[in-house]
């Protein structure tokens, strides 16, 4: 006997299982199939059950804390997020006298995780001629077993030019060679006082730097503040790693006629891009995009709520797709999205030196305690970690800097 008909929750679970590009196309099957794709609460728990196990899964939260002289660091339990007890960032203290910060680049990579210096602008009236040298320190860290390893500079060859600026760093696995690498894309002016960009990776494998070999000239990163006729939208530049070793960043077509993500492909070095709707351009003055497992999000702020909204399908303007708005609490002004948990919920940080977890199921936002100072959100950051005892290879100067304090201390 034939069956014609198969129970809802029986055709929710076989649906439930499609890869989230196939949300896309099957839309238009039916009604019923439509309504149920576009359906937020779909698509979200459809972007985590593709997701890692959580188990031993943690927190990684970097802020100052001043018990330190520098930047500390705590583990966050998922579950409970109670804080462990703070400890001290490890990076060169030289270094850090220096700099104007130190961020934590892209995702933690197999309980590895990636540290850059940078610079505000005031501190690089003194130090331009070797602005190039100090915006490029790069610090590979296992908190786990403690390794570390400070990253050779490049001996590449740059362009003659004042305007040479470190833009765009990130940190990836690619699992096709199983090598940890990191990107870095250069911004300067050429003799015709154009906008040009050079990008160059580095193995830690192989320990070297390498130029890339990429087209770079369709599209441009915009200012940091951008004036679109009466009003001004802020940018941020870092970019973001999926699970699946792509990164993402904002950026504009040459013409300025539309706003687009652009997207680099560890493992075979493709760049893509996939243009944002016109509807973007309005009404938002900061954007940040994130990463939920391999799929894009990108937020759009408001100083009364955030909105969410997800790539389904790289080069489909169509399949973008709104997830959430995020409202804001009250007692506060204004909050930077940090990024997901593994089991989705979404950090906040704010203005006025709070870090939030909102919880979309509950759509509930929620601060959580952090011991210390918090001067600027740009301090405040927090990334999904397991421990691992994953090898760096090798020793270096910061390891020699930690052994000798911990011989000075005996």
């Amino acid at each position: 006997m034939a069956v014609d008909y198969f129970p809802k929750h029986l055709v929710f679970n076989i649906l439930f299982k499609l890869p989230v590009r196939s949300v896309v196309r099957f839309r238009c099957v039916c009604r019923s199939w439509c309504a149920l794709f576009s359906d937020p609460n779909f698509i979200y728990k459809n972007l985590l059950s593709c997701s890692d196990s959580t188990t031993n899964s943690q927190i990684l939260v970097k802020y100052d804390d001043y018990r330190f002289e520098y930047l500390a660091f705590s583990f966050l339990c998922n579950d409970t997020f109670d804080m462990s007890p703070p400890q001290e960032i490890p990076y060169p203290h030289d270094i850090m006298e220096k700099c104007s910060f130190v961020d934590i680049v892209g995702s933690c990579c197999n309980g590895v995780i990636c540290l850059r210096d940078g610079y505000f602008f005031g501190y690089l009236l003194g130090l331009w001629d070797d602005v190039y040298n100090y915006e490029s320190n790069i610090v590979l860290w296992n908190p786990t077993t403690s390794e570390t390893k400070i990253l050779p500079q490049s001996n590449l060859s740059h362009p003659p030019s004042e305007s040479f600026s470190l833009e765009i760093v990130e940190f990836g696995f690619d699992s096709t060679t199983c090598d940890y690498k990191v990107l870095r894309i250069f911004e300067y002016l050429t003799h015709d006082n154009q906008c040009d960009y050079l990008a160059e990776i580095y193995s830690l494998r192989d320990d070297t730097w390498r130029k890339l070999d990429v087209s770079l000239n369709s599209w441009e990163l915009p200012s940091y503040k951008f004036e679109n006729g009466d009003s001004e939208y802020n940018y941020d530049h870092r970019a973001h790693t999926g699970a699946n070793g792509t990164f993402h960043w904002c950026a504009k077509e040459r013409d300025h006629s539309r706003d687009l993500i652009v997207s680099f492909d560890l493992s075979n070095e493709v760049i893509k891009t996939t243009a944002l709707p016109d509807a973007f351009s309005s009404r938002y003055f900061w954007r940040t995009i994130l990463c939920l497992n391999e799929h894009v999000v990108l937020s759009l702020s408001t100083n009364r709520h955030v909105e969410l909204w997800v790539l389904l399908e790289y080069g489909v303007e169509e399949s973008w797709t709104k997830l959430f708005t995020v409202a804001h609490p009250e007692y506060l002004e204004m909050a930077l999205p940090l990024g997901f948990s593994r089991k989705g919920e979404l950090f906040f940080s704010s203005w006025s030196q709070h870090l939030l977890v909102w919880n979309p199921p509950e759509e509930t936002i929620s601060p959580v305690p952090v011991e210390g100072a918090v001067h600027t959100s740009n301090h405040l950051q927090a990334v999904p970690y397991m421990e691992s005892h994953t090898s760096l290879k090798g020793c270096n100067k910061l390891e020699d800097e930690q052994n000798s304090g911990d011989a000075a201390q005996c």
